[in-house]
């Protein structure tokens, strides 16, 4: 990350990535006011620098059966566990799709849950020890209404590598037409099965100038609409992202900041909502995005999809 100083256009294009990663590059100079030879440069030097990491597709859990977020906020984690020994024994929850490790060495584990129950939390509790661990969970949205087909699951699937890649390119790494990868592009976005955004790294106060953190915000059910419309009024110069999926009894915000006392102003603010419970924060040092469950699940519906067709097309020539 080497010269990787931001200024207040590079924060508002990160801003703006992580809110949607496909944006054009002349929509983004036209919203930051440069030109898009500029913006693509931009890009091109936060990437470079590791400030932007890749660019990343979320797909709504619930089409593949997931029926909750839950997050595992883990201290005193013992330096000898080794790292595949403790994935293994967050798997008895769910799919793990993200964690971070925050300031004073506490860590932040997001997984993707099928089915749970309290013998399941006690056992990964007991298995973690001496650690102590904090569970909560979150029921994600409605399902989307449209049928998924499996040219959406071909597209997913293309843009796990790059959820910037061209539409060009993903139709001829699909063997669809550019007009129905548009389209398909556009009505899962319209219907919030797919969500594009960037993993990043603003960690470094040294080399980029600001921070990055955490905000779980667990709000009364009836409260959740007004609270999330608040956040985007009064603090929407200090926030990069917030995920569509399980914006419920939690809101799970990443906020950016130059010191620690702003972060208080704006813990402090969240904490004045009507409707506002509880507010946790978390500065993270670095966090890790896995998508391999999702690859695995997307395949998975791929050949199901593909033996049905193989079963109906045996079964229309046998009669």
């Amino acid at each position: 990350m080497q010269g990787a100083r931001l200024d207040n256009i590079d924060l508002q294009i990160i801003r703006l990535l992580a809110r949607d990663s496909r944006t054009p590059y002349r929509s983004i100079a036209a919203d930051v006011g440069i030109t898009q030879g500029a913006a693509k440069e931009r890009i091109n030097k936060m990437l470079s620098n590791g400030v932007i990491q890749r660019f990343v597709v979320l797909i709504n859990p619930i089409i593949f059966g997931y029926e909750k977020l839950c997050v595992l906020i883990v201290k005193n984690i013992t330096k000898t566990t080794k790292e595949q020994d403790l994935f293994k024994k967050l798997s008895l929850l769910g799919d793990l799709v993200a964690y971070s490790e925050e300031l004073e060495g506490s860590y932040i584990f997001r997984l993707y849950v099928k089915d749970i129950t309290q013998y399941k939390i006690e056992t990964v509790t007991d298995l973690l020890k001496p650690a102590t661990v904090e569970a909560f969970f979150a029921d994600f949205s409605p399902p989307p209404t449209m049928k998924i087909h499996s040219s959406d699951l071909e597209i997913m699937k293309c843009l796990l590598s790059d959820a910037r890649k061209s539409v060009d390119n993903i139709a001829k790494e699909t063997s669809l037409s550019p007009r129905t990868v548009a389209r398909r592009l556009e009505k899962m976005r319209g219907n919030y099965v797919s969500q594009f955004t960037i993993s990043r790294n603003l960690t470094s106060m040294r080399l980029t100038g600001y921070m990055e953190f955490d905000v779980l915000i667990h709000v009364e059910l009836a409260r959740h609409q007004s609270v999330l419309e608040k956040i985007y009024r009064e603090l929407d110069e200090y926030l990069i992202f917030i995920p569509a999926w399980y914006q419920r009894e939690v809101i799970v915000a990443v906020f950016f900041c130059a010191n620690i006392s702003t972060t208080k102003l704006i813990l402090r603010r969240l904490e004045s909502y009507n409707g506002v419970n509880k507010v946790e924060s978390f500065i993270r040092t670095n966090i890790t995005i896995n998508q391999n469950w999702l690859k695995r699940e997307i395949d998975k519906r791929i050949t199901t999809n593909q033996n049905y067709l193989s079963s109906s097309a045996v079964a229309t020539t046998e009669d």
